[in-house]
């Protein structure tokens, strides 16, 4: 009797139908660019979209309107703002789209040159509109190399390359140099208003001054530089009547050639000295 081998006709029979693939003779597959093709066409659709909504005129700021300023002071502004708009912001897109466009990023912008005491920007169509109240300028500042203005806060409020002989503020100066930033508080409120009180009382008495020296690192030194070359140390917490008194007391009584006196000092109540 013939042995069956059931190995060999299954071998057959599935060779003859088709369905055996010799893995080292794959036929290749036909690659399918469906997904390429959708991947290109959505990224083509957003970079359409994109320079539409960032780049079309009518979503462009035209116009600029400041108001609130002195006109030389709305000059120097409107260069700023149209310094802060000319600024790339995505790619070669600028700050002019108002899609683009940042309120608290101008104000940070403008806060590097300006200090404001109240600042409003609106935006509207193609027109950037600013309502500025601008901090007064009462003190002139001077620290190092540099001079700046302050109000009557102690705010820096602006750099200034030169004093203005038309307008003359009283000079203070910072002894130690220290750099500051346009904002920064550089005295007391309480400060401020003592020492300018301090300079009406030296007027009353007829002294006349240059400058006011100050140095808050060793301590209270603060000291008015007279037109006669010595200077005055007082005391900006401490009673300024009094002192006042006994700077006159003390000119009158006992001080009578001032042409070699270096310093009087106000600061420690009933003693008073002199050099």
């Amino acid at each position: 009797m013939q042995k069956r081998n059931h190995f060999h006709r299954l071998q057959q029979k599935r060779y003859s139908r088709g369905t055996y693939r010799n893995p080292y003779f794959q036929a290749p597959k036909p690659q399918n660019s469906k997904y390429l093709f959708l991947f290109c066409g959505s990224l083509f659709l957003c970079m359409a979209f994109s320079i539409y909504i960032f780049a079309y005129p009518a979503f462009a700021i035209r116009s600029v309107e400041v108001r609130g300023l002195h006109p030389s002071s709305n000059m120097q502004m409107e260069e700023e703002i149209r310094q802060y708009l000319s600024q790339s912001h995505v790619f070669f897109f600028h700050n002019t789209n108002r899609f683009l466009f940042s309120k608290k990023k101008l104000q940070d912008f403008l806060g590097q040159t300006f200090a404001f005491d109240q600042l409003t920007i609106s935006l509207k169509k193609q027109t950037l509109s600013l309502t500025v109240k601008e901090r007064t300028s009462d003190i002139v500042w001077k620290t190092d190399k540099e001079l700046y203005l302050a109000d009557l806060k102690g705010i820096i409020t602006k750099k200034i390359d030169a004093l203005d002989e038309k307008t003359p503020l009283p000079i203070m100066i910072d002894r130690n140099g220290k750099s500051i930033a346009i904002g920064e508080q550089i005295l007391s409120e309480t400060q401020i208003k003592n020492i300018l009180s301090f300079h009406q009382l030296l007027f009353a008495q007829g002294i006349s001054f240059t400058e006011t020296q100050i140095d808050l690192q060793v301590g209270k030194w603060i000291g008015v530089l007279t037109t006669q070359g010595y200077t005055i140390l007082f005391d900006p917490d401490g009673d300024l009547n009094a002192q006042s008194d006994r700077l006159s007391v003390l000119l009158k009584d006992t001080l009578k050639d001032l042409s070699k006196l270096q310093y009087i000092d106000l600061r420690f109540g009933d003693h008073v000295y002199y050099k």
